[in-house]
């Protein structure tokens, strides 16, 4: 009898591991960045942070002689990477804005999962896609999730628009923007260029908003220890292990294990912060990762469906 070690190549095993680490670094983000909201401003954050990120990326970027030498950049590709610099300042600040004012970690990471039904719904839009049975199901499950976690008794549509909920519908709309336009120009543009874009495009935006708030550069040590910590793990390693996974497993694969990145902020955020989110929350964040899986899943789900 076949075990699962088996029945997996080497290169499917290589692909899942990388999965599982790109996930357990991406849950560190709302940890790390979460302690460190405790103690600095959104701006102060985003200056270290992206700081950092630059030089994680470019450390790692330059350990071939090839990478060394500066490409030459179409204007076409000039355009796009502007493009992704101001959706990617937008998606940014939403997520890490829902990280501040939240009370757990936990919960912008469930409604992140929102992302995935944006992408579907673009598809729909601009690509002519048909969302299929189980996908119509999953943007259901989805959708209650996240308003089950957003449920909070006597709050206003504009205290939900303000609180994290709404900076993460801003966020995972952006996201998904973001996802469709890597998608159409992955080819021409680097994982490292894009990652370094990204990281360029915030470290100006919080250097332009602290001079404006005329905030200090000074922060307490811990305080740049979590950031340095998450910023390895965030925007470094988990870029770079996300996508070297979609070298050897499908992408759908890679996107299922990366839905339960909640589960894994979860664990380290109750021994970090002691806190756990409540019993209806955790209801919530399950039905957004049951639906995600759907919408990743629908459309081979129709078609293994067709041919029984």
């Amino acid at each position: 009898m076949l075990n699962f070690k088996t029945m997996l190549t080497q290169n499917q095993r290589k692909g899942y591991g990388l999965a599982f680490v790109a996930t357990v670094a991406g849950s560190l983000v709302y940890i790390f960045s979460k302690a460190a909201f405790l103690e600095v401003s959104i701006p102060q954050f985003g200056v270290y942070w992206f700081l950092m990120a630059i030089l994680w990326n470019a450390l790692f970027a330059l350990r071939k002689p090839e990478s060394r030498v500066v490409p030459k950049i179409s204007e076409k590709t000039w355009k796009t990477l502007f493009l992704l610099g101001f959706v990617e300042i937008v998606a940014t600040t939403g997520l890490y804005g829902a990280i501040y004012v939240t009370s757990d970690a936990s919960i912008p990471s469930f409604l992140r999962n929102l992302e995935f039904i944006f992408i579907g719904i673009f598809g729909v839009v601009f690509l002519k896609e048909k969302f299929s049975y189980p996908e119509l199901i999953g943007v259901v499950l989805t959708i209650s999730g996240a308003l089950i976690i957003s449920y909070h008794k006597g709050a206003d549509f504009k205290a939900y628009l303000s609180g994290t909920s709404g900076l993460m519908l801003v966020s995972s709309i952006f996201y998904a923007i973001r996802t469709i336009i890597v998608k159409k120009n992955i080819i021409t543009i680097s994982p490292t260029m894009l990652a370094l874009n990204r990281a360029v495009f915030i470290l100006i935006f919080s250097l332009i908003i602290l001079s404006f708030l005329n905030q200090s550069l000074l922060i307490p040590f811990t305080a740049f220890i979590n950031i340095a910590l998450g910023s390895f793990f965030g925007p470094f390693m988990t870029s770079i292990t996300q996508y070297s996974a979609l070298k050897y497993i499908e992408a759908s694969k890679g996107a299922i294990i990366q839905s339960t990145t909640p589960f894994f902020v979860l664990i380290v955020g109750y021994f970090y912060f002691a806190k756990f989110p409540l019993s209806y929350q955790i209801f919530g964040g399950i039905l957004t990762i049951a639906g995600t899986v759907m919408l990743i899943l629908g459309k081979d789900l129709m078609s293994k469906m067709k041919h029984l």
